[in-house]
């Protein structure tokens, strides 16, 4: 039977019924319980501290009776010894004895005597020099060394404890001793005794009435017990041995108290005509140099008896909760459910389509605030009633509208010519890709899609993926980012990445668009290389060939300029206008050969070419445009040098057209190995659209990189551009020069 399922389905009133009641039951009989395990407690604790505070009352005064008992039967020993010792040194002065027959009696008398079952007599001298003692072997040794015989000699009377291990033990023993001093022969007369063995030389009657008179409640007592079972002291079984009394469960307790010797036992004992056993409680503890347990008893009833009491002033007042509270909860119950149900009719009915029912209720409490709101909203349903016509129809003409944009951008997804992949960007897995990206890569959807980009060279790593995602929230959209991607033959293409992370349904996403320029570059390379075969050739023809004949019709002219002379004819002027206007021309000529072909290996090479440039510059412009040259490199193959040339003049050129600047340094250094060629201005600096989509530095960047060299741009120290391109550590088309 399933209670719960029951329960749940019997009306309100009943569940508020037994809600209400069980809740105040439970709260009473818990609240109950509590108090009752809380006073339990406490009495409990309250015994417990009160027999052991009786039980170490007890072990110290029998301690402290012990000790004094000891003091005084060991003070008592050695004073009586000392009269013997000086009724021997009487006769000696007397001249009935010589004095060592007097040292001998003395002697003789005090290793007589015994001192409970190993305890003895023995003297030595302020030297620390056993003059008497039981083992003759020890006679006129110096002990000096111990503690103990240090503080006899500094002392010479009182009374002493102190550890002692004899040979062949194998843990020290407490031990006592008192002496007193002899001064005619310089004896110190010592009587000492193992402290185990005191339990011989206590006087039970010192404290024997002390202990009997402490009670716990109507019959609980303490009492005073030997590790055999023999009872000290005991209210009626005094020098009985308990073990060989009692019946067997008295025997495991005395055993287990022998056993344990320190701690707490609950036992149950019969006194002689209980009828039955009743539970004791015992706290007890042990005293080692006596080898005696004082203990505490007494009967838990007599401590529990107010618990009883309560447990009924208890039971009594649930029941009669019980019959007040009854009729409470009926009531209060009653005027809960009844409202409910009125209002649960009121909304069948509002359930039929009449928004226009209303509940009437006068009282300001909850069931008050239930009404208006039930009215609140049944006249806001009614009004929404007439709304939700409308936007209806709006959300199906919005519907249409989305069914329309999506496929707007389905067709533009598929027909795009650029390659397009969507991937989450939680776990860079890849959602969708359009039909260019896998013409592009030789991949297919299947191959691709539900798989971790990753697993795939077609967009930057994971971590490259969050620098992009950096950038993107400071930028808001990654545009023209060069990129290289491999296909699925292996081939390594080129590419200009387009990214932007987007957001739906919570998620983020990262929409990338991969335009393939490798062919384009590849154009692009090629015409360069024409552009620089063609300007090196027309360079070559104008130095090689045009510069030539000029010479030729120069000393032509000088031929002719020299027979005018000769013949002092007028025409000898313009003889040599026409002289100066070919010596210009050849001048000319080799100026635009050399800016075709700017460095010759044979002759200028870099450094020298650089520095026409730069001389050039500061000339034409009227601007501060210097070289420094820390180390010099000779190029085997002169394209390398021409590259790197016409990086410089782009450089220069592009500072002094759109920086505004005053000072132009080009630097030729070399560090950790590489070979840096800097060009740096204090003008107004590159801006970011510049930087991205200018001809002169996309121009730049291709010759770095035809030649194998890094290319880089940014702000210099000056706060104009530095343009910085990096050689490989080591190039097979240069060699360092010596400056």
């Amino acid at each position: 039977m399933n209670i719960r399922k029951i329960l749940a389905d019997q009306p309100i009133r009943y569940k508020l019924f037994v809600s209400y009641f069980g809740g105040f039951m439970m709260a009473v009989l818990l609240g109950s319980y509590i108090i009752y395990s809380f006073m339990r407690s406490t009495i409990e604790t309250n015994i417990e501290n009160e027999l052991k505070i009786s039980t170490t009352t007890i072990l110290n005064m029998v301690q402290t009776a012990a000790t004094v008992s000891v003091k005084n039967y060991l003070r008592a020993v050695v004073e009586k010894n000392k009269e013997i010792v000086e009724y021997c040194y009487g006769q000696y002065k007397a001249g009935l004895i010589s004095e060592e027959e007097a040292k001998r009696r003395a002697a003789d008398l005090l290793l007589s005597q015994k001192i409970g079952r190993s305890g003895y007599i023995y003297c030595i001298d302020s030297q620390g020099v056993l003059r008497v003692h039981p083992k003759k072997e020890l006679v006129g040794v110096n002990i000096s060394e111990y503690p103990f015989a240090r503080e006899q000699k500094s002392r010479k009377d009182g009374y002493i404890e102190y550890e002692w291990k004899n040979p062949g033990e194998l843990e020290e023993r407490s031990k006592a001793l008192h002496m007193t001093y002899f001064e005619p022969w310089d004896w110190i007369i010592s009587a000492s005794s193992y402290r185990d063995e005191f339990s011989e030389l206590v006087n039970v009657n010192d404290f024997r009435d002390s202990i009997l008179s402490l009670r716990f409640g109507k019959m609980g007592y303490s009492y005073v017990i030997n590790l055999k079972g023999e009872l000290i002291i005991h209210p009626q079984l005094e020098g009985k041995n308990i073990l060989d009394e009692a019946g067997v469960g008295s025997r495991k307790f005395i055993a287990r108290m022998c056993e344990e010797r320190n701690g707490k036992i609950i036992y149950p004992w019969q006194n002689p005509g209980d009828p039955s056993p009743r539970e004791k409680l015992v706290i007890f503890n042990y005293i080692p140099e006596l080898g005696w347990i004082v203990a505490s008893s007494s009967y838990l009833q007599e401590f529990y008896q107010p618990l009883n009491t309560f447990r009924e002033l208890m039971l009594f007042g649930v029941f009669m909760s019980l019959f007040i509270f009854l009729p409470i909860t009926l009531r209060i119950s009653t005027s809960i459910t009844n409202p409910l149900k009125e209002l649960k009719d009121k909304f069948g009915v509002g359930a039929t389509g009449d928004f226009s029912v209303r509940m009437a209720w006068e009282a300001k409490d909850e069931i008050g605030s239930m009404a208006i709101y039930f009215n609140t909203f049944m006249e806001k349903l009614e009004a929404y009633s007439t709304d939700l016509q409308k936007e209806i129809q709006e959300r199906k003409q919005v519907e249409e509208a989305l069914r329309a944009s999506e496929e707007m951008f389905s067709k533009a997804f598929r027909s795009s010519p650029n390659g397009i992949v969507i991937a989450a960007l939680s776990d860079l897995r890849i959602i969708n890709v359009n039909e260019s990206l896998l013409a592009m890569t030789g991949y297919t959807s299947e191959e691709l899609i539900n798989r971790k980009l990753a697993e795939f060279k077609i967009l930057p790593d994971g971590e490259e993926i969050r620098i992009l995602q950096q950038d993107q929230e400071k930028i808001g959209m990654l545009h023209s980012m060069p990129i290289e991607f491999v296909t699925k033959s292996g081939m390594v293409r080129t590419g200009i990445l387009s990214a932007e992370i987007i957001e739906l349904w919570g998620e983020a996403y990262l929409l990338a668009t991969i335009e393939d320029v490798t062919e384009a570059q590849r154009l692009e390379k090629e015409i360069m290389d024409i552009s620089e075969k063609e300007r090196l050739r027309i360079g070559e023809d104008l130095h090689d060939d045009l510069c030539p004949h000029l010479i030729g019709i120069e000393v032509l002219g000088q031929v002719l300029k020299r027979k005018l002379q000769e013949k002092k004819i007028d025409e000898v002027v313009l003889a040599e206008k026409i002289q100066g206007l070919i010596s210009d021309a050849i001048q000319k000529t080799r100026s635009l050969a050399r800016g075709l072909c700017p460095v010759n290996l044979a002759t200028h090479g870099l450094k020298s070419s650089i520095e026409d440039l730069v001389d050039n510059v500061s000339d034409v412009f009227q601007v501060s445009c210097r070289f420094d040259c820390t180390c010099p490199v000779f190029f085997h193959d002169n394209a390398v040098a021409t590259q790197l040339y016409y990086i410089t003049h782009e450089a220069v050129h592009n500072a002094v057209k759109h920086g505004r600047v005053k000072n132009i340094v080009v630097r030729l250094s070399r560090e950790d190995g590489k070979y840096l060629l800097t060009v740096t201005d204090d003008g107004s600096g590159i801006n970011t659209s510049e930087k991205s989509t200018g001809m002169g530095l996309r121009i730049m960047g291709l010759r770095a990189k035809k030649i194998g060299a890094e290319f880089s741009i940014g702000r210099s120290a000056a706060g104009g551009t530095a343009i910085i391109v990096n050689f490989l550590k080591k190039d097979p088309f240069m060699e360092q020069v010596d400056a």
